[in-house]
């Protein structure tokens, strides 16, 4: 789908500044930083294969999205629209954005300026130029956290199709879920809700709408397929457990990584 997307791109706006803690030390003060062009397009294009949710801040507020694709001959990146839905309302407004995510265990964040919108199926995207620097600390390269080795299972109906999915998670964050299923027979796509979701962890059950951002094979030899969504209808108790977990989680990974 992104191939028609590209279609639909035009020339992005002049960037505008956007500062936080870090823009205080200049790139060659701070090791933490990676400024080489190539290696922030290396970065991002393995963020883009990993298909991490990520975290948007967005005029002081933190909303989910995910990396639609690193066009690196037009030096740009596309992003899936935000949830919850009024933090697009604030973005047309803004234009510019702080990402954080993981990657191989380490946290990184960027800020993206410029930032243009375009619609496909009724969902947004954003396009925006690559950031000149991306904050990344690699202390060590340790793997990223792997959420399928604690074996949460994930069952739901995809809304359109009335068929249901079932399968175990590989990625968690406070806004979504990483799935993989074995086959997908209920023919999910990018842009259907799953209904009626639950996973369970921790003896919790988890009772959630999933809206589905990106849908691709494990690899060409399996039929094996990774699904990535967004949580919807999360009760306040869902929201609290689901925090008080995956902090306990970022918890582990910190020790590891100071080990």
């Amino acid at each position: 789908m992104l191939r028609k997307l590209k279609h639909l791109f035009s020339k992005p706006l002049p960037p505008e500044p956007v500062q936080d803690d870090d823009d205080e030390l200049l790139s060659f003060e701070n090791p933490n930083f990676i400024t080489e062009p190539d290696k922030i397009a290396k970065l991002l294009g393995e963020i883009e294969n990993s298909s991490p949710l990520c975290t948007v801040q967005v005029e002081g507020e933190d909303f989910s999205s995910s990396i639609l694709a690193v066009k690196l001959d037009k030096k740009v990146i596309i992003l899936d629209e935000l949830m919850p839905k009024h933090g697009n309302d604030f973005l047309l407004l803004s234009r510019s954005l702080k990402l954080s995510t993981f990657h191989k265990g380490i946290h990184l964040s960027f800020n993206l300026t410029g930032i243009e919108v375009g619609h496909s199926r009724g969902i947004n995207y954003y396009k925006a130029p690559l950031p000149d620097r991306v904050f990344y600390p690699q202390r060590r390269r340790t793997p990223r956290l792997e959420i399928s080795s604690i074996d949460i299972p994930f069952s739901g109906v995809v809304q359109r199709t009335g068929i249901s999915v079932g399968g175990s998670l590989f990625d968690l964050s406070r806004g979504g879920a990483g799935i993989t299923v074995p086959v997908n027979r209920a023919r999910v796509q990018r842009g259907d809700t799953v209904k009626n979701c639950q996973i369970t962890f921790e003896d919790y059950v988890m009772d959630f709408d999933l809206s589905v951002r990106f849908v691709k094979p494990v690899s060409a030899s399996s039929a094996k397929v990774q699904i990535g969504g967004l949580f919807e209808n999360l009760s306040s108790k869902s929201q609290s457990k689901l925090s008080y977990f995956i902090t306990s989680l970022e918890r582990v990974e910190i020790r590891k990584q100071k080990a």
